[in-house]
């Protein structure tokens, strides 16, 4: 079933550009050149995503394998509110957002590995599940030590 496959990555490459233009939009939306920077590299990590589905997409996926690691999840966007909004965001404003988007996605992939029946459209789910997870940890990480400098 290579449709669903194609399909699949094909999802996968939209979300991450439409990503990309989010950030880019938002960096309009709010004057703290911290957050604007952000968005800026939010953008090109979604670029970046988004070339790396394209040549996956290129080569195909067969025999890619299908790594079992686990990848910590903080939680901490779990467990906050706000970032609802790109609107006169802040630097934390904007991490939390951003977590709460790659969640979205690591949830969205998690639906579709059980709709799905191809079993190379399962192991890209799961794949791409580590992904946005991995993204969700950077984010995390880097919203933890933030907070943890601002406090001393």
């Amino acid at each position: 079933m290579q449709d669903e496959v194609t399909e699949l990555l094909d999802t996968a490459i939209y979300k991450e550009i439409a990503s990309q233009a989010f950030y880019i939009a938002g960096r309009e939306k709010t004057d703290d050149p911290g957050a604007r920077r952000l968005m800026d590299e939010l953008a090109q990590e979604e670029l970046k995503h988004a070339r790396w589905l394209e040549a996956l997409k290129e080569k195909g996926v067969a025999g890619q394998g299908c790594q079992r690691e686990k990848v910590p999840n903080l939680m901490i966007s779990e467990y906050l509110s706000g970032g609802d909004s790109l609107e006169m965001a802040s630097v934390s404003d904007t991490l939390l957002f951003a977590m709460k988007r790659e969640q979205e996605s690591v949830d969205f992939y998690s639906r579709m590995m059980a709709i799905m029946n191809d079993e190379a459209a399962r192991h890209l789910c799961a794949r791409l599940m580590r992904e946005e997870l991995a993204h969700k940890l950077k984010l995390e990480t880097l919203y933890d030590d933030m907070m943890a400098a601002a406090e001393n």
